[in-house]
């Protein structure tokens, strides 16, 4: 049995999808999954669900969406369609039990950490791999379908964790010599988040690897002209420090 967060809210069992209900009770499967086996008390449910809004009944509720959660799960695995899961009671909560390896979210994370692993012993073409691994199980905005502020900010920090996952591929791309596939990819990347700085310094470096040295410095000045004009700022001293590598680079290279 697997758990899909990384996307709409999704439960497989030997290749076939689960049908695990609407929105709130995919919501408390979801929190139970983001708990990695911790547990998870009813209280903090609610509140998940339903914040200052519970009604009340919400506690009746919540016990409603456990039990048919459970028979779920129960079913898939008696059915012979994969590992089964199962949600225990603990204490004033409950506690979702899964094989090692079932949540995406967890997958992702580890195969990213190996990358990072491989990466700080030199294999970079194992890193570079083990992080499109990681990136290709998304399959769109995390925990989609689910609202509230819970769930909005377990979102945001996914989708952080996916941004860092694709600056590294990135970098790990144009160590390797393969800058004009860098250079393409970040070059829609910075036009669906301007601001982010981190961006552009990868596309600069990408540019100026694949020798175009010219493209590099006018990256730097269309950002800068955008932090100053938008947000009234100046950029940040990672792209200050790309700019000076690749401007001195140019002109020791006039000499």
């Amino acid at each position: 049995m697997s758990f899909g967060l990384l996307g709409p809210v999704r439960v497989w069992s030997g290749g076939e999808e689960l049908d695990v209900g609407f929105p709130q009770q995919r919501g408390v499967l979801a929190l139970l999954l983001l708990s990695e086996g911790r547990q998870v008390t009813t209280d903090e449910i609610v509140d998940a669900l339903w914040g200052r809004e519970a009604p009340r009944s919400a506690v009746v509720s919540t016990r409603t969406y456990v039990s048919r959660l459970r028979r779920v799960l129960a079913g898939g695995g008696a059915a012979g369609l994969g590992t089964e899961a199962e949600i225990r009671s603990v204490g004033r909560g409950y506690q979702l039990v899964a094989a090692p390896g079932a949540v995406d979210v967890t997958v992702f994370r580890r195969t990213t950490a190996a990358a990072r692993q491989a990466r700080e012993q030199g294999r970079i073409a194992e890193a570079s791999g083990l992080l499109g691994d990681a990136l290709a199980l998304w399959r769109g905005p995390a925990l989609d379908g689910l609202g509230g502020a819970f769930f909005e900010g377990r979102r945001a920090w996914l989708e952080q964790l996916r941004a860092s996952a694709m600056e590294e591929r990135w970098a790990l791309d144009i160590e390797q010599g393969d800058c004009g596939g860098a250079v393409a990819e970040l070059t829609l990347a910075t036009a669906a988040e301007p601001y982010r700085e981190r961006l552009w310094e990868l596309l600069m470096w990408a540019f100026d690897r694949d020798g175009h040295r010219e493209e590099a410095l006018s990256a730097y000045h269309r950002i800068a002209r955008l932090l100053n004009d938008d947000l009234g700022l100046e950029p940040g001293p990672g792209l200050r420090r790309m700019f000076a590598r690749i401007r001195t680079a140019a002109d020791a290279s006039l000499v």
